[in-house]
């Protein structure tokens, strides 16, 4: 098959939870088919990545045209402008089009896409997140899917319930039910929606009572993330995410403000180490003020810090979709204590393959029990990586979608 794959960001490299999905699909597809990539440019994560976006650029370009067909990037011109995020969410609130929506369209985007439209023919078109759902009327003859990485009104609304903010609280709202309105909208505008897991097909079958919605789960490469415990004689934990992502800043202080505290008063020789790119300045003062606590910043390999962890830590409670570091610390056989919302998407049984905790003083009496018996916490590892193996590896995920869009696309 031909297919046009149109995705927000430059899925490369694999470093960060939707790089990790989107490469992996991507890769999985192009092992099968042609695929011709348009990929926004977010500078942002660039910057974490190379030393310039030119650098970046070209090395993105030169391992995604490994595998696909063609490679094109284009910037978000709406966010490169002086301002650009600023006046992009302030005319999201007096234009009929929101934030989420009006982000990645500019006419020199639009025009792009209406040149391949009219030059190439494609047996599918897969828009890798609902902002590029306008885009999907300059193909009106190729059948089309839509990934979500999450719903993205259901993470809105659950932001605005947890914003202390009044004005950003009402902001986030609004945006929500605009997008939720917009997902309902489009909805049979595709043949497929691809979701991280049931739940979040659960959540936009209640949008869009109609959507075919599919799950693809969010999968790990078990050979790169594998077992090899080398635990440190000291005590430790350890915290994995991009730390220019909310729900993980969020995470972050409740650990340190809220979780640290209590479990290092039941066990004052604990150390933490927190890794993850790109972390504010706000959470490396924190993390500074107290003891034993280091904050690592981006690491090329996290896995040597992982192994010589005894226990992973995982307090997200907010955002959406499925969270890849649980899978990556499963596969590693962590012993890993997390928020439900953490484990959301993602078929582990509570007590068996992760410890599950919501309050701060839950998480401490975890900690503390769990350090004190090391074969509960080997045995849960080892669980935890067999559910990965068996249901999340990367291999699977890229056939089954291969096997969607063969399903939907158009002969040739």
């Amino acid at each position: 098959m031909r297919v046009l794959w149109a995705s927000h960001f430059i899925p490369y490299p694999p470093k960060s939870g939707m790089h990790l999905r989107s490469y992996h699909l991507l890769r999985g597809v192009a092992a099968r088919h042609d695929v011709d990539l348009v990929a926004f440019v977010q500078e942002s994560w660039l910057r974490i990545f190379y030393p310039s976006r030119e650098e970046g650029l070209r090395d993105c370009a030169q391992e995604l045209g490994r595998i696909c067909r063609s490679v094109r990037f284009h910037a978000i011109d709406n966010l490169e402008r002086p301002g650009g995020r600023w006046r992009t969410a302030l005319e999201g609130l007096v234009c009929p089009t929101c934030y989420t929506i009006r982000c990645l369209q500019s006419p020199a985007a639009r025009r792009i896409f209406k040149e391949i439209a009219s030059r190439e023919s494609f047996s599918l078109a897969h828009f890798d997140t609902i902002g590029l759902a306008p885009f999907r009327t300059l193909f009106p003859n190729t059948p089309a899917t839509l990934g979500h990485h999450n719903i993205e009104s259901h993470m809105l609304l659950r932001r605005a319930g947890s914003e202390p903010h009044a004005l950003k609280r009402m902001y986030f709202w609004q945006e929500a039910r605009r997008v939720q309105r917009y997902e309902a909208a489009v909805a049979n505008n595709f043949a497929a929606h691809i979701t991280c897991s049931d739940l979040d097909g659960e959540r936009l079958r209640a949008i869009a009572p109609h959507a075919h919605a599919v799950t693809i789960a969010n999968g790990v490469d078990v050979e790169y993330f594998h077992a090899a415990r080398n635990e440190a004689a000291i005590p430790s934990l350890i915290f994995v995410g991009s730390l220019n992502w909310y729900p993980n800043v969020d995470a972050v202080q409740f650990l340190l403000r809220e979780i640290w505290p209590l479990a290092k008063e039941m066990v004052p020789e604990l150390r933490l180490d927190i890794v993850g790119s790109a972390p504010p300045p706000h959470i490396v003062e924190l993390a500074a003020a107290l003891d034993d606590v280091k904050v690592h910043g981006f690491v090329d390999d996290v896995r040597p810090l992982m192994n010589a962890a005894n226990l992973y830590i995982c307090p997200i409670r907010d955002g959406g979709g499925t969270k890849l570091k649980i899978l990556d610390a499963f596969a590693m056989q962590q012993c890993v204590i997390a928020h439900p919302i953490a484990c959301e998407g993602i078929d582990a049984v509570p007590g068996r393959h992760v410890r599950i905790a919501e309050s701060a003083a839950a998480f401490a009496a975890a900690i503390t029990e769990l350090l004190q018996r090391p074969s509960e916490r080997a045995q849960m590892g080892r669980a935890a990586r067999e559910l990965v193996v068996e249901r999340y590896s990367v291999s699977d995920i890229g056939r089954r979608l291969c096997e969607v869009f063969e399903s939907v696309a158009a002969p040739r």
